[in-house]
C-alpha cells in the first residue's frame, strides 16, 4: 500500500483542518485536488459532504423561509444534518470561485460564522474549498475580501510519485497519514508559546496589525492581513510542531500574505524568544528587570495563556507573574493577572506570592485575592 509523504505542504493542510480554520487550496484543474481532499477526510475519521459552488444557489445556504408552529424561520438542509450528526466531519466546496456572486454571499456565513439558515454548525465541522486559478477557470473571479480573509490559502502541490506508483491500480491502495502522524501532540500547550510570539511580533509591528485591506483586487482575493487572519495563524501555528518551520511559513504566507509572514519569521529568527514552560517550572531564569520589553511581553502573553489552558498550570503561572511584578514591572504583568485572577481553578486559593505582588494594583480594580 502506497502512502502519502510527510510534506509541509501536508502538515499545512491538517493543520488547518485541526484548528478549524477553513481552508482553501487554489491549483489546476487534473491534478486530483478532490481526489486527496475526500481521501484525506476519510483517512481523518471525517464523515465529508461536497458541495459543488456553480451548481448552487445562495438560497442553497442562506435555507428558505418555512412557518413552524406560528414561528417564521429558514430552513436547513440534509447536506448540513449529515455534518452535523456524524462525530466529525468535513464540508467542502468543490470549485469555489466559480459560484455565482449571489452564491457567494449565501456561502460567507456558512464559512464565517458556520451558520446554515438558522443551523448553527458544530466546531467539529471542518471547511475546506478547492478552486482553479482564475485564468484557467470557467467564469472564476477573484474570491470577495471578507471570504478571502476568512480562509488559509495553500497553493496545492502535486504528488507525482504518489501518482505515478497508483495510477495502474486505480487509486484503490492509496493510504494517508493520520493527524497525529503530522501533526504536533499538545496542541494546547503549543498555543501558548505561538501565541505569546505572535502578539510580542504585533507589539512592536503594530502597522502589521489591521492594515487597510489591499485595493488590488487580486490581492483582496488572497492572504493578507488582520487581527482575524493573525488569530488564524495562531490557531493554526499550534497545530505544528515547533521546529515545523516550512509547514509553519507555508500556513503563516497562506494566513497573512508573503509580506508579513516573512517579517514575522525574521523577527522570530532574531528574537529568541523564553520557552514558557521553562520560565513556569523555574521563574529566576528570566531577567526581569534588564530584559527587553518587548521579549517579556510576550513571554507575558505565553505565560498567561499557559496558565489558563490547564487547571494544574494556573498557580505556576501566577508565581511568575508575580515574580515579573516584584521585579518592578507590575504593570507588564497585570494584565494577565487579571485574567489568572478571574479564572481561578479549584477551591479558589492564590499563592501569598501573587497576593503580595498585586495587593495594591487589585484593590484599585476592585479585585480581591485569597491566599493559599
Amino acid at each position: 500500500m502506497s502512502q502519502f509523504v510527510s510534506s509541509p505542504f501536508m502538515r499545512a493542510y491538517a493543520a488547518g483542518v485541526r484548528a478549524g480554520v477553513p481552508v482553501v487550496h487554489v491549483g489546476n484543474p487534473g491534478l486530483a485536488k478532490t481526489a486527496t481532499i475526500e481521501g484525506c477526510a476519510k483517512a481523518w475519521g471525517r464523515h465529508a459532504e461536497t458541495i459543488i459552488g456553480s451548481t448552487r444557489e445562495s438560497t442553497d445556504f442562506l435555507g428558505v423561509m418555512v412557518e413552524d408552529k406560528g414561528v417564521v424561520k429558514y430552513s436547513t438542509f440534509q447536506w448540513a444534518q449529515n455534518l452535523i450528526t456524524a462525530s466529525e466531519s468535513l464540508l467542502f466546496m468543490d470549485e469555489f470561485n466559480t459560484a455565482a456572486p449571489s452564491t457567494m454571499k449565501g456561502m460567507l456565513r456558512v464559512v464565517q460564522e458556520g451558520w446554515v439558515g438558522d443551523t448553527k454548525l458544530p466546531d467539529t465541522v471542518s471547511i475546506v474549498a478547492a478552486m482553479n486559478p482564475v485564468e484557467t477557470a470557467v467564469d472564476a473571479y477573484d474570491l470577495p475580501a471578507p471570504m478571502a480573509n476568512r480562509m488559509m490559502h495553500l497553493q496545492w502541490v502535486f504528488d507525482t510519485q504518489m501518482w505515478l506508483e497508483n495510477v495502474g491500480t486505480g487509486f484503490e491502495h492509496v493510504s494517508y497519514p493520520s493527524l497525529d502522524q503530522l501533526l504536533d501532540a499538545d496542541p494546547v500547550t503549543r498555543k501558548a508559546r505561538v501565541a505569546g510570539t505572535v502578539t510580542g511580533f504585533l507589539k512592536a509591528r503594530p502597522n502589521l496589525l489591521a492594515p487597510e485591506p489591499p485595493k488590488d483586487p487580486v490581492q483582496a482575493g488572497g492572504a493578507w492581513p488582520s487581527p482575524r487572519s493573525w488569530t488564524n495563524a495562531i490557531n493554526v501555528l499550534s497545530q505544528l510542531d515547533q521546529a515545523d518551520d516550512e509547514a509553519a511559513s507555508l500556513a503563516l504566507t497562506g494566513l497573512v500574505g508573503d509580506g508579513a509572514a516573512t517579517q514575522f519569521l525574521l523577527w522570530k529568527e532574531q528574537n529568541d524568544l523564553y520557552d514558557p514552560s521553562a520560565v513556569l517550572a523555574d521563574p529566576s531564569i528570566v531577567d526581569w528587570k534588564g530584559e527587553r520589553a518587548d521579549r517579556i511581553f510576550a513571554l507575558i502573553q505565553a505565560v498567561t495563556t499557559l496558565g489558563l489552558s490547564k487547571p494544574e498550570l494556573w498557580r505556576k503561572a501566577s508565581v511568575a507573574l508575580a515574580t515579573c511584578a516584584l521585579a518592578g514591572k507590575p504593570d507588564v504583568a497585570l494584565p494577565g493577572a487579571t485574567k489568572l485572577a478571574s479564572n481561578i481553578p479549584g477551591d479558589g486559593k492564590t499563592p501569598a506570592v501573587f497576593k503580595d505582588a498585586f495587593r495594591e494594583l487589585y484593590t484599585k480594580t476592585h479585585y480581591t485575592v485569597s491566599a493559599a
